[in-house]
């Protein structure tokens, strides 16, 4: 039986941007997974941060066109795909965020509709464990949940309303937690509350996952301190810690976004664990600058038992204001980050990236 356990992490961040800065791309074209054999196990598809511009205030902050639209072959080629919603679909007027100044409130007001681009997109799973899903009050979560819910797309993260969905895909049952740092989410820096539940759920699922938001936010904040992390003051969690106690309490793979930049791999116990995807698809007012605008699609590859069994980085660029972005890299900017970040924060796990992003174990 697959017991698959996506722990989504949050805080990934990436130092050195200058060298990091998109230059000019040739055009690149989207690869397409080969189908999935059912003893070859499930091909998991993971995105970090999407908020696919906000119209609050007003909709200059919106763009043109659905921004997921260009590469949903990529997103799409896998058997699972797992997502960040950073913010909330809502027509709620008002935040009740408090901001010092409105005109450049970081208040995330998607429109009733955005629902549907997720759709498209082939999303199975979005969390709502993260520090922009109350901006507008319970109202405007209520909204969001109920527009996700009507769509057909799963969600969890609310741990007085839900804290975990089971998903049932093609005969195999998805096991999602999603968890973060706010009163409203399972908290990372208490991964006993996130434990306690993937035990509990544990036999009732085939892939158990876990998605967390957490870390320290900006450019330079992409290495794994492997301690508490504090951003403006506020518990933002261990997150090696969490991730660890999450694959020891039974789960399969730990997913992660909330640093804004993508961080390293790990191979823990025959599990993957991502500890930030960083942003996939922001538009507006959040920063593009530098690493803060490169990105992965993750690919993971599990086998029957749940372990590791091979993956890829699909490095993704985005540009300021520009709504014909996230496009791929042919660089593989991100790709190349991540193998650095790897090595660097866990030198003894068997993981290695390739310079083209394919992801393998080293046979010692």
């Amino acid at each position: 039986m697959i017991r698959l356990l996506f722990i989504i992490t949050a805080s990934l961040l990436i130092t050195g941007c200058d060298d990091l800065r998109p230059k000019p791309a040739a055009p690149v074209t989207e690869q397409k997974e080969p189908p999935v054999k059912a003893n070859e196990g499930v091909i998991i598809t993971a995105v970090g941060d999407m908020m696919l511009g906000s119209d609050f205030p007003d909709r200059r902050r919106m763009p043109r066109r659905n921004i997921l639209a260009p590469l949903t072959d990529s997103l799409r080629s896998g058997d699972f795909l797992i997502g960040n919603l950073e913010g909330v679909i809502t027509s709620v007027p008002v935040p009740e965020k408090k901001c010092i100044n409105p005109k450049n409130c970081y208040a995330f007001r998607m429109p009733p509709g955005s629902e549907h681009y997720f759709k498209e997109a082939g999303f199975d799973f979005l969390s709502l464990a993260n520090n922009h899903s109350g901006d507008f009050g319970n109202a405007g979560l209520a909204q969001t949940m109920q527009l996700l819910e009507k769509s057909g797309i799963g969600f969890a993260g609310i741990k007085h309303h839900q804290a975990h969905r089971i998903i049932h895909k093609n005969g195999i049952r998805y096991g999602v937690i999603a968890a973060g740092f706010g009163w409203r989410h399972l908290h990372i820096g208490h991964p006993e509350q996130t434990t306690a539940l993937i035990r509990r759920i544990k036999d009732s699922t085939d892939l158990l996952i876990v998605y967390f938001h957490g870390g320290a936010e900006g450019d330079g904040m992409d290495r794994v301190l492997k301690r508490k992390e504090l951003f403006h003051g506020e518990d933002r969690g261990d997150m090696h810690a969490f991730a660890r106690a999450c694959v020891d309490a039974g789960a399969d793979l730990v997913l992660g976004s909330g640093p804004h930049v993508a961080r390293g791999l790990e191979l823990y116990r025959n599990k993957l664990i991502a500890y930030s995807l960083g942003n996939y698809a922001t538009y507006g007012p959040i920063s593009l600058k530098g690493s803060l605008g490169m990105a992965p699609i993750l690919k993971v590859r599990m086998n029957r038992n749940g372990d590791f069994a091979g993956g890829r980085i699909i490095s993704t660029i985005q540009l300021p204001g520009n709504d014909q972005t996230p496009r791929l890299d042919s660089a593989e900017t991100v790709a190349v980050r991540m193998q650095q970040l790897s090595l660097k924060d866990f030198p003894k796990s068997p993981l290695r990236i390739t310079q083209k992003g394919e992801i393998i174990i080293k046979k010692f």
